[in-house]
This record gives structure tokens, sequence and C-alpha cells, in this order.
């Protein structure tokens, strides 16, 4: 139904119409945008505990911090894959932003 609405008329309706649709993939692209970042800054927290954690462990080599080192790691695995995946759904975003005319 949206699509009938994008006629690429000139009527005041059919404009607003356009400009609600653009307005609305802004939008969008602002969200994922946003949750991608965090999701980022997430992932790097993780990945900076666990090198906390491995300089705690080269500072005090005890069978608690080595504990606490090898789950981190665990984590920091996870987080390195996740950051990898955000990042290049980050730069899928950007080109696509920029196709729809959304980079200023």
């Amino acid at each position: 139904m949206e699509d009938l609405l994008l006629t690429g008329g000139s009527t005041p309706f059919e404009q607003a119409a356009t400009r609600r649709l653009k307005s609305s993939k802004r939008v969008a692209t602002m969200v994922a945008t946003t949750e991608l970042i965090k999701l980022l800054e997430e992932c790097n927290k993780m990945i900076d505990c666990y090198r906390e954690a491995m300089a705690a462990y080269n500072d005090n080599p005890t069978k608690q911090n080595r504990a606490q080192l090898e789950g981190d790691l665990a984590i920091a695995t996870q987080a390195l894959k996740d950051k990898r995946s955000a990042e290049a759904a980050l730069e899928q975003l950007m080109a696509a932003a920029e196709e729809l005319g959304f980079a200023e």
C-alpha cells in the first residue's frame, strides 16, 4: 500500500507520504546505529575486563586469579566475535544509509 502512495506526485498528500517514509527510515537507521554502538561498547568493556584479569594474574598468579582469568577469557572470546559481527553490521548499515541519502 505504501508503494501506491509514493508515485512521486506533487500533491501535498503525496509529498507528506514521501517525507513520512523517509523520516521513518531515518529513525530506524538511527535506532539501529545506536543499538550497534551500545553493543560495541559492551563488548569493549568485556574485553577490557579480560585484560584486567590477565594483568592481575600476571602480577599475582594464584588459583583464584587463574579461575577469574579463565572465566573472563570465555566471555571475552564471545565478546570479540560479537564485536566483529556488530562492526560488519554497522558498516552495512552505514552503506545502506549512504545509499538512501542519509549521509551528511
